[in-house]
């Protein structure tokens, strides 16, 4: 066996895996409104939505990095998307409970999952973000 061999392959599943991500079939349309302005992106399945703001250079901070410990991915999801997002739980709750300027559609990016359920959901980026921890 050549001694690139093993290079070659692991090029060939990371070219493959990417390939897959993109497809239709494993991705969501998600629009992120950021100062008035629609940013669409598109979302992979099984991410969080933090991730995915990440991922396409949204001005999110997500300073603990997805832990629910901060306010840093507080987003505000519009009214038909937020009826598509499961209960959150308590613990995000509570962060945004010192969360300055949250509203009843108000979420952590980092506490919602990518679902085909997402497909043209709305997130509203705050203009300021503050670190509750």
């Amino acid at each position: 066996m050549s001694r690139f061999a093993p290079r070659f392959a692991h090029a060939l599943v990371r070219a493959t895996t990417a390939q897959l991500h993109t497809t239709p079939i494993c991705s969501v349309n998600i629009t992120f409104v950021e100062k008035g302005v629609d940013r669409h992106v598109k979302a992979i399945r099984g991410d969080s939505l933090m991730e995915t703001a990440k991922d396409n250079q949204i001005n999110l901070p997500a300073v603990c990095g997805g832990m629910c410990e901060c306010s840093t991915c507080h987003v505000i999801a519009d009214e038909a998307t937020f009826s598509l997002l499961p209960e959150p739980e308590e613990e995000e709750l509570d962060v945004l409970d010192v969360v300055t300027g949250v509203t009843d559609y108000s979420r952590l990016a980092c506490q919602i999952d990518v679902t085909r359920a997402l497909e043209g959901a709305r997130f509203t980026v705050p203009d300021s973000f503050n670190d509750m921890r």
